[in-house]
This record gives C-alpha cells, structure tokens and sequence, in this order.
C-alpha cells in the first residue's frame, strides 16, 4: 500500500467510541480530541500515529476528570472545603 492510499482513522467512530466510554456529549469529546491531535500534529515530524497519542491523551483527561468529579461528589461539593 502505497502511503497516499493509507487508510485515514474514523474521527467520527473515534470521538464515538470515547464518548460512550467516559459517558460524555460526543460534542464535547469531538472539541477535546480535535485539540489533542492538532496540539501533536503540530510538533509532528511524522503524522502517521498521531491519533494513537490523541486517543491516549484525551482517555487519560477523561479519566481525570471523573476521578475529579467523584471527589467532588464525596467530598460534599466543594475539594476546598476543610
């Protein structure tokens, strides 16, 4: 295969995917992995894995954001309370 005839990743069943996973707005998940790629894409000397990263990076935002917010939800509502 020549690499003008690579096989581009489905965005679309990618931000569909995490979505579902993390149980976010596919609107919200679209806007994160569109950062993450273009953010990578842009230091990039090759492009080739580049939405290999992005899926990582915006898993891992997720992730951390519902480790936040469970904190949040056991804390009572507020990580500054004392």
């Amino acid at each position: 295969m020549r690499v003008d005839q690579e096989k581009k990743p489905d965005q679309q069943r990618i931000v569909k995917l995490l979505a579902e996973e993390a149980q976010v707005p596919i609107d919200d998940v679209a806007t994160l992995y569109e950062h993450e790629r273009s953010a990578l894409a842009a230091g990039a000397h090759v492009t080739r894995f580049v939405h290999i990263f992005a899926i990582r990076n915006v898993q891992e935002i997720l992730l951390q954001r519902s480790v936040d917010k469970q904190a949040i939800a056991l804390s009572g509502g507020s990580l500054l309370a004392v």
